[in-house]
């Protein structure tokens, strides 16, 4: 799976109109505190969360970076990039700020930062091997970089059978390029490929409930998976979603649904032999 030409502004086009409701999403807070449980942060430490969206795994580092420490997010969606500064603001975080950047290509010298991060977002980088080697350039020599992605299986049933519902429309679906990094295999290799050390991966399935119909439309609506509905007419759209609501209907006959997130986390060293120091 490719990352087509032009990518940079469809991308920012793209989260920028999802920003208002991106944090509707039930299962993102679930997916960012299992890949900010795995990122080795310590007081008075530099962090870079880079493909920031709103921030939830900025925000769920910060208070483990204090005393000393800040965060940093980036983002190329200004729309994602005032969401988060809005919650960062809020929480009164003033050690966590947000910036506007190109994830393959960070306006930050060498060895800036003690730990690079970042949830969900490297498969929709064109080149992953040059993201993180430009990760791996803002990690100081035996800093640390982490990822994820997910795993195959994600949401179980629920992605196919919405598929085969916009199929009936002529609509392609939109979704997460998730499976140019499928495996805790694939996250290995990406990460040795890219320069990194003592590569260690985990693989967490994470049970997601969804209570009704409702909450599944919300998610569809909220995220990537709705991004066709701006292609229909008002009528289409609406009969869409009554088709749709029947077709998930008998999953939730019994009640709430529960639906897998395998969450792929793989963090890999900067190693100190042979590291460019930055000069004073």
């Amino acid at each position: 799976m490719t990352i087509p030409e032009g990518w940079e502004h469809r991308n920012r086009q793209q989260f920028d109109g999802l920003a208002a409701s991106y944090d509707r999403l039930g299962f993102l807070a679930q997916v960012a505190q299992v890949v900010a449980a795995q990122v080795p942060v310590t007081p008075g430490q530099a962090v870079l969360d880079v493909m920031t969206g709103t921030g939830h795994v900025a925000l769920a580092l910060a208070a483990r970076a204090l005393p000393g420490g800040r965060v940093v997010g980036t983002d190329l969606s200004a729309g994602m990039l005032a969401v988060a500064h809005a919650k960062a603001a809020a929480l009164e975080l003033e050690h966590v700020t947000f910036l506007p950047a190109d994830a393959a290509a960070l306006p930050f010298p060498e060895a800036a930062f003690d730990i690079v991060a970042c949830a969900s977002g490297i498969f929709f980088v064109p080149d992953m091997v040059a993201a993180l080697r430009e990760w791996r350039r803002v990690v100081r020599p035996g800093g640390v970089v982490v990822i994820s992605s997910f795993g195959a299986g994600l949401l179980g049933e629920l992605p196919g059978r919405w598929r085969e519902r916009l199929g009936t429309h002529g609509v392609t679906p939109g979704f997460p390029p998730t499976g140019r990094l499928p495996t805790p295999g694939a996250a290995r290799d990406l990460l040795i490929s890219a320069g990194l050390e003592d590569v260690a991966v985990t693989l967490t399935d994470v049970p997601y409930m969804l209570s009704d119909v409702d909450q599944r439309w919300a998610d569809i609506v909220a995220g990537l998976e709705g991004q066709p509905l701006a292609n229909l007419t008002p009528d289409a759209r609406a009969q869409l979603e009554v088709e749709h609501r029947a077709d998930l209907a008998p999953l939730f006959a019994s009640g709430p649904l529960t639906v897998p997130l395998p969450v792929i986390v793989a963090r890999g060293v900067r190693g100190i032999q042979g590291a460019t120091w930055p000069q004073p």
